[in-house]
């Protein structure tokens, strides 16, 4: 008994001696032959596909539209800055009158210079917007142009006063003379109302004023006067234009025309409006003033010749 035994612990011995850890052994590293590198491949141009099969763009293709589009969450992309001819622009002015009161204008530059220069004069209760229509055909025919609101209307502060309104117009008429790139001998007044006869006493007192349009004049309107005014204009031409059925005015238009000792047209409209509500109805009326001045004032006329002093 005591011999099995010692024979079965030695075959044990023997069996654990056997499955002892084997040396470890690193992993062998083949060694690969190095192929030879290939050449680039050439750069083409690849052809997409025409479309998915319904009409819509193919996938993978650009769509700039859409490339161009901010991103869900991302600020609107700005789009290209679009810069305003300068010759083209319109451009708010001040205007001081001789007691102070600034008046508010409006500047439309011309398209070349040196230009004629137009200054418009609103009606009793309308304001500088009343000859936006005219003013910017005036600008693309040419013309440089000032529309400017009168003491007491618009933008302009303080109240009504025709008497000091003459020396405003006076003011506005300087100040447009003096800017870059106006004609000093092409300057033309055109007024309607009380503006036309503002305009008209203007006009004759301003060496420079080559002509003048008058919409729906009076021979006294607020204590400003226009029969010894046309006598003063002389041989300047002139442009009337009055409404059949507005009031007393045709007779005064008929008459302030009978007085133009030079070129003078008067054109009297079968309807009722006044001043620069003649538009409304005739809105023809504004190419027929920018081509009446067209043929007496035409932009990119030769500045004269100086005489020597």
């Amino acid at each position: 008994m005591r011999g099995r035994a010692w024979w079965g612990l030695a075959v044990v011995v023997i069996l654990l001696a056997a499955c002892g850890e084997p040396t470890p052994v690193g992993n062998p590293t083949p060694d690969w032959p190095t192929a030879p590198p290939l050449p680039a491949s050439p750069t083409v141009d690849p052809l997409l596909p025409t479309g998915d099969g319904y009409g819509g763009a193919a996938v993978g293709a650009s769509n700039p539209t859409q490339a161009a589009l901010a991103a869900e969450g991302e600020p609107d992309a700005q789009g290209p800055t679009i810069t305003p001819q300068p010759t083209a622009a319109q451009l708010p002015m001040m205007i001081t009158a001789g007691d102070g009161l600034v008046l508010q204008a409006t500047f439309y530059g011309p398209a070349a210079r040196p230009a004629p220069a137009v200054l418009l004069l609103p009606m009793q209760d309308r304001d500088r917007g009343s000859w936006t229509l005219l003013a910017e055909r005036l600008q693309a025919a040419g013309y440089a142009v000032l529309t400017v609101d009168l003491r007491g209307y618009g933008e302009t502060g303080g109240q009504p006063d025709w008497r000091q309104a003459q020396d405003d117009v006076r003011a506005a008429l300087a100040m447009l003379s003096e800017l870059s790139g106006v004609n000093r001998s092409q300057l033309i007044v055109i007024g309607a109302g009380i503006g036309a006869n503002l305009g008209l006493n203007l006009c004759a007192e301003t060496s420079g004023c080559a002509a003048t349009v008058l919409l729906s004049p009076g021979l006294d309107v607020q204590g400003i006067t226009t029969a010894e005014a046309m006598g003063r204009l002389g041989a300047r031409p002139v442009l009337i234009i009055s409404g059949e059925n507005d009031n007393n005015n045709p007779a005064d238009s008929v008459t302030l025309g009978s007085l133009a000792r030079g070129d003078h047209q008067l054109v009297i409209v079968p309807i009722s409006a006044h001043g620069t509500d003649l538009f409304d109805a005739q809105p023809g009326l504004l190419d027929q003033i920018a081509q009446w001045l067209a043929a007496r004032v035409p932009p990119g006329a030769a500045l004269p010749t100086p005489t020597a002093g």
